[in-house]
């Protein structure tokens, strides 16, 4: 019974699809958007809010649990015998394949771009004749990033800030706060140079945002907006709307203290959180920041 309402889901959009699967014992939060053209064929499904599942996407494994504002990205095909655990604020990119005979899990803000291959067993040839057979699960750290086309053997663990550069091939574990590539990648001792912006600075990336997204907007969506006393004023079919850092008195606020939330709309960029409302304007400022800047706000608990 189980199996037949997710073929009947796989044929309708959100949020019917999502009643079906709930009605198969799925677990489905608030704000989810699961396409047409779904296949999920998994025993124990754990989608939390806001999560995206697009469409094409074909997964048969034990369990899928997608964390709150992660995505599974266009014709993504995960197939095994294990679980996918994908947590909070993670990307699977569009036509990603994913093996899970054994583990793979993704931890808080990590993920692949487009066309990866991930694989936790390389067995083919037969072991009787002295070929190797090996089956280990894969962990992806938090803050790790796969770029485009990359490969993914058994085994491997890649530590927590590490980048991989497109087109890498990997049977090797990676240190935390590495960058790496290569066919096969050369691992180096050399460390992911970060700099965090902080104090004084992070005040003034706030406002570069509004600047470069009001100069985004009007070049790409042919908006008139403007940017006026640091505040900038968004006008919609809604009415005007208004985008401050800190204490300025707006409609929407970029907070830059750790900590900091406010009654109403808000960002913070410190914490990485923001508020529970469903404004539009917010969704589509949300959206220009995750895209442009990495940026990914979860909801504050």
């Amino acid at each position: 019974m189980k199996y037949l309402l997710h073929i009947i889901a796989f044929f309708f959009p959100s949020p019917v699809n999502v009643w079906f699967l709930r009605l198969a014992g799925g677990s489905i939060g608030k704000n989810v958007t699961i396409h047409p053209g779904v296949l999920l064929n998994v025993k124990n499904l754990i989608v939390k809010d806001n999560a995206i599942i697009k469409f094409g996407a074909l997964i048969n494994a034990r369990t899928l649990e997608l964390g709150r504002k992660s995505s599974i990205g266009f014709f993504t095909l995960v197939n095994g015998a294990d679980d996918l655990i994908i947590k909070d604020a993670c990307i699977i990119g569009a036509r990603t394949m994913i093996n899970c005979d054994r583990s793979v899990t993704f931890e808080y803000y990590s993920g692949t771009g487009p066309e990866c291959i991930i694989y936790t067993h390389g067995s083919f040839l037969p072991v009787t004749e002295g070929y190797r057979a090996y089956f280990a699960p894969i962990v992806i750290k938090e803050k790790v990033w796969i770029q485009m086309s990359c490969r993914i053997g058994p085994g491997v663990t890649i530590g927590e800030g590490s980048v991989i550069l497109p087109g890498t091939v990997l049977i090797e574990n990676v240190e935390p706060y590495r960058m790496v590539v290569g066919d096969p990648a050369k691992l180096t001792k050399v460390p992911l140079l970060r700099k965090k912006i902080i104090g004084e600075k992070i005040t003034e990336f706030a406002a570069k945002i509004l600047s470069e997204y009001c100069e985004w907007s009007n070049n790409y969506k042919e908006t008139r907006w403007k940017v006026e006393d640091g505040l900038l004023i968004i006008n919609s079919r809604r009415g005007k709307l208004s985008v401050g850092v800190d204490e300025r008195e707006s409609d929407i606020a970029i907070l830059t203290e750790s900590g900091k939330i406010r009654n109403g709309m808000y960002f913070n960029l410190i914490d990485l959180t923001t508020d529970d409302i469903k404004h539009p304007e917010k969704l589509k400022l949300e959206l220009y920041m995750r895209l442009h800047y990495g940026l990914t706000f979860l909801e504050k608990n």
